[in-house]
């Protein structure tokens, strides 16, 4: 009797955890796939008349229910557009500096845990010079599908969005790419543990029933 009760309970236990276990690399295989790479939507960014879209103030949002560590993961911003454009990451002065006397609008306030964002017109009338030339860029990426690296929570950067001609009107929709390497690994880890776990635990469970059968058979009288 104990040792089915003992098997019993070990035998919940561990299917418990297996089940856990491979809940949560369900989970994390379902937010960052094997290749360990979230793609959140950030929204649409656009101005008729300016001649440029400048993303700063981006944040990674703290409202987790573990620490975030930023060596963690990379960060990134993905954008697209049904025209080439010229994106164009540096330090928020230079990018001002770069844009004074120009129109374009300025988008502020993003948080990665969020699609809302705060936009506001910048006025002006100074036709810039070709972005592409500029030597203040810290990463560069022209088309119509670009991917640029983004520095983590760092409010001093800005990613400036223009045609690669400089003229008004700019149309894009941004994402943010945020990669973790090791999600993709540890998923499959968590998926394969937990069925092993789950084996384990239907092993041990007919065990437990196997032993209240054979007590049960050893009590049943013989016959003379």
């Amino acid at each position: 009797m104990v040792k089915r009760l003992v098997l019993g309970l070990v035998g919940v236990f561990v299917s418990l955890l297996g089940l856990a276990v491979f809940a949560g690399g369900a989970v994390i295989l379902t937010i960052f796939g094997s290749d360990g790479q979230a793609r959140v939507p950030i929204g649409t960014v656009r101005t008729d008349s300016g001649r440029a879209v400048v993303l700063t103030d981006f944040q990674i949002s703290s409202d987790t229910p573990v620490r975030i560590d930023e060596a963690w993961f990379d960060l990134q911003i993905e954008v697209t557009s049904q025209q080439p454009l010229f994106a164009g990451v540096a330090p928020k002065g230079e990018s001002l500096d770069y844009l004074q006397g120009v129109p374009y609008e300025l988008v502020t306030t993003i948080d990665s845990s969020s699609d809302t964002f705060d936009q506001v017109t910048i006025p002006g009338d100074r036709v810039p010079e070709s972005p592409a030339e500029q030597p203040f860029w810290t990463g560069v990426a022209e088309g119509s599908d670009i991917t640029v690296a983004w520095p983590v929570s760092d409010t001093d950067t800005t990613l400036v969005l223009m045609n690669e001609d400089a003229s008004r009107g700019v149309d894009a929709v941004v994402w943010v790419l945020v990669t973790v390497a090791w999600a993709g690994t540890a998923a499959i880890g968590m998926l394969i543990a937990g069925l092993v776990l789950l084996i384990i635990a239907i092993v041990v469970l007919v065990l437990a029933f196997r032993a209240g059968s054979d007590r049960a058979a050893a009590q049943l009288p013989t016959g003379t």
